[in-house]
């Protein structure tokens, strides 16, 4: 069992504190740990790959582009620059998310720091410098600065499940100024975290 940091549950248990329903949801789920991902190229092209598709069909189609593409485990840019675009779509990318991928490859492979660049940043430099790449929105620049860079007050607006869950719960819609979750503040990560782990254990009734 993966032990939960005291920091993280400290967080999770002050929020429980200010609203019922979200109190209701921890109570169903239990504790969950915020686990950091690594930040690096593949994770960039996972992203790319994952915009409006299921995780299931996203992870099908990373599965196929690392049999084609990766050296030693992981994805070159180089390799991605170098690459046929008819070769990636025949793997089921879309041409579209193909140039995005190239393009971010071609970034990378002139900018080797620009990862570690955006580290640097707080978290609206960071969502700036992001969104600069084409191909890189702002639903995937949060997921970057949620599950990549782990900050902690994170809630991305443009993702439909996040969306779905809120109205599901609180039967009213997400402003995109998020007014609404102010009280969640400055967890709006773990809010998040909440709300889709709650639609993939089958959206039980809130008391």
């Amino acid at each position: 069992m993966t032990k939960i940091p005291y920091e993280t549950k400290l967080a999770i248990e002050n929020l429980t504190t200010r609203d019922k329903k979200f109190c209701s949801i921890v109570k169903q789920i239990g504790f969950i740990n915020l686990k950091k991902r690594k930040l690096n190229f593949d994770a960039l092209l996972k992203i790319i790959i994952n915009q409006q598709l299921s995780n299931k069909v996203a992870d099908i189609l990373f599965l196929r582009l690392k049999k084609e593409a990766s050296v030693s485990g992981s994805i070159d840019p180089k390799t991605i620059i170098d690459l046929n675009p008819k070769v990636l779509r025949k793997l089921g990318i879309s041409f579209s998310k193909i140039n995005f991928m190239k393009e971010i490859a071609e970034n990378i492979n002139k900018s080797p720091n620009l990862l570690k660049f955006w580290k640097n940043l707080d978290d609206e430099t960071a969502f700036c410098e992001i969104t600069k790449l084409k191909g890189l929105g702002p639903w995937s620049a949060n997921i970057i600065l949620l599950f990549y860079m782990g900050r902690n007050d994170i809630f991305p607006f443009n993702d439909s499940t996040l969306q779905k869950a809120y109205f599901k719960i609180y039967n009213k819609k997400l402003t995109k100024n998020l007014e609404e979750i102010n009280w969640a503040r400055p967890y709006r990560s773990i809010f998040a975290n909440y709300l889709w782990k709650w639609v993939d254990n089958g959206m039980k009734k809130i008391m």
